[in-house]
């Protein structure tokens, strides 16, 4: 098959799958990603509360500085020859900084390499809100203060810093550590690892292994499937599992466990019960409480 004949059946097919195509323009092999140019925006944070992203593909790096005074960004773009046209701009908006990164690439594409993106690394006052709304690419957030949310399709999560936590997140591994307020997080697939969280912990997770430590709590745990791993926490502790061994240690609180399948572990604890256990080995020491067992 020709070139300009795969143009065409692919058009045909988007056509005749009710997809609105402004022009069916498709590359084709060569479709190499070089590094177009680099871009740095800056706005001073004077009477800034908040900092909100909206941000398609790329890497996204957030550092907060105490003694900062000014937002900045440093921004890498990367696209295909001839394909230039982007959207990064840097503006206030009342108390509010708002940042917009996009390709503005309307055309169907297929590259041999990376796809377009751009990488963005923003220097804030730690003391500003941070509200994401990310498509694709890792994310990173350090030395932050205050309220952090994030809306994210895919990509690693690493948040180490903060105070109020709350993240809906399609795929990629989720790491937080050293929040000093409550973590909400909504999750459909990836790993999640909290250590060092100060407040109320809540996760719904559909995939993917679940491990908490040292933190204050409490803590709920709604789970589809993975293991879950909780240990060295300071309030109650409820877990409602799908299949996946579950390990718990050292909860200064009452733990309650729903469980499908999967092996139960429980060592130390102020009290436990579970209310279905499911298939699996059971296994518990150190109980310095009430214990219920409905199995």
């Amino acid at each position: 098959m020709t070139i300009a004949s795969f143009k065409r059946a692919i058009c045909a097919t988007a056509i005749s799958s009710s997809l609105l195509l402004t022009g069916c323009v498709i590359h084709v092999s060569p479709g190499q990603i070089a590094e177009q140019k680099q871009q740095n925006l800056s706005v001073s944070a004077a009477n800034i509360n908040e900092l909100k992203i909206d941000a398609e593909a790329g890497s996204l790096i957030i550092k907060g500085d105490s003694n900062a005074t000014a937002i900045t960004v440093n921004a890498n773009i990367y696209a295909a020859k001839g394909d230039e046209t982007y959207t990064l701009t840097l503006e206030k908006h009342g108390d509010t900084a708002e940042l917009i990164s996009k390709l503005n690439n309307g055309s169907l594409s297929f590259y041999s390499g990376s796809s377009p993106h751009i990488d963005l690394i923003v220097s804030v006052p730690s003391n500003l809100k941070l509200d994401i709304d990310d498509d694709s690419g890792d994310i990173v957030i350090r030395a932050m203060q205050n309220d952090i949310s994030i809306d994210d399709d895919s990509g690693s999560i690493v948040i180490e810093g903060g105070r109020t936590i709350n993240i809906d997140d399609d795929s990629g591994d989720i790491r937080i550590s050293n929040v000093s307020g409550n973590i909400s997080i909504e999750d459909d697939s990836g790993s999640i690892m909290i250590d060092q969280g100060q407040g109320r912990i809540d996760i719904e997770d559909d995939s993917g292994d679940i491990r908490i430590e040292n933190s204050q709590g409490p803590a709920r745990i709604v789970d589809e499937s993975g293991s879950i791993s909780v240990k060295t926490l300071a309030g109650a502790l409820t877990i409602e599992d799908g299949s996946g061994d579950i390990d718990v240690r050292q909860i200064k609180g009452l733990v309650t466990i729903t469980d499908g399948s999967g092996s139960i572990y429980v060592d130390d604890t102020l009290g436990l019960t579970i209310i279905e256990a499911g298939s699996g080995d059971l296994s518990i020491d150190n109980i310095n409480g009430p214990v219920k067992l409905d199995r």
